[in-house]
């Protein structure tokens, strides 16, 4: 009986510092580790939005998608404003607006939309030692595997050679003709509904049709209709990955979202 007794209070014991090891982890990996990121970040003199740990931005960048307009507000070319109210509100509230960071959860992102100062840090650093987030390397992996928009350094160099004669002048100006083919057969359309009094057009979705019939006729030979279910299952899953109540950049993130996470990989 007292071998039972000291037996069940190793076990307890083991258990309470599992327990506490797991909770440290996750303080450490919700709090004490980004902060430390953004106190150096703020050090070497790049603003920005003041994140709030373990969600970074993120609810306020859902605030500012639900406080924008939905509905018809008149003719605009400002569709920076219109897409990305959240960057459009934080360019015009820091110094440097079109310089800063902001957070993905617990990832700092750098927002650049000054020329010269991309160009001052590409003339220093290679191009292929920049890096790609991990955090959007691991989320999008269902969709874009080990392809070229996910590798980089030595990979990435093999996978461009591999698709470059894909793309080169005499190949490019036989694909010509077809992409003319299916680029006039939807303004046809779009000229048909127009002249009906159509009021409305759904520009993005005919724009994906045409360009999914170029991608299948250009690169697989094949029909439109023959490559039509591949492009649904691709779109079914870029809306699964994509979808805006899934925290990317929050540490285990997965497990905060299971039913998303396990539908991207079923599709």
């Amino acid at each position: 009986m007292a071998f039972l007794h000291l037996l069940f209070q190793v076990f307890v014991s083991v258990m309470s510092l599992f327990l506490l090891y797991a909770l440290w982890k996750v303080v450490v990996s919700f709090w004490i580790s980004p902060n430390r990121v953004y106190r150096r970040i703020r050090r070497s003199g790049l603003g920005g939005p003041p994140p709030s740990f373990p969600l970074g931005n993120i609810d306020e960048i859902k605030r500012d998608k639900r406080s924008s307009s939905p509905g018809y507000s008149g003719i605009s070319h400002d569709i920076h404003s219109s897409v990305f109210p959240y960057f459009s509100r934080w360019t015009k509230s820091y110094s440097k607006g079109d310089v800063f960071i902001y957070w993905l959860g617990t990832e700092p992102f750098l927002y650049v939309a000054d020329p010269e100062f991309l160009r001052t840090m590409s003339a220093g650093v290679l191009g292929k030692s920049w890096g790609k987030p991990s955090v959007f390397k691991q989320d999008r992996k269902p969709m874009f595997g080990n392809g070229l928009v996910m590798t980089e350094g030595d990979e990435w160099v093999r996978h461009r050679h591999v698709i470059s004669p894909a793309f080169s002048p005499p190949n490019l100006k036989a694909m010509a003709s077809l992409m003319g083919e299916s680029t006039t057969k939807m303004l046809d359309k779009w000229s048909k509904l127009v002249s009906s009094g159509m009021p409305e057009i759904n520009v993005e979705s005919d724009i994906s049709h045409a360009a999914g019939e170029i991608i299948a006729k250009t690169s697989f030979g094949i029909s439109f209709e023959c490559g039509l279910k591949v492009f649904d299952k691709l779109t079914e899953m870029q809306v699964t990955l994509f979808q805006s109540n899934r925290y990317v950049g929050v540490p285990y993130n997965k497990l905060m979202c299971p039913i998303q996470s396990l539908k991207a990989k079923i599709k």
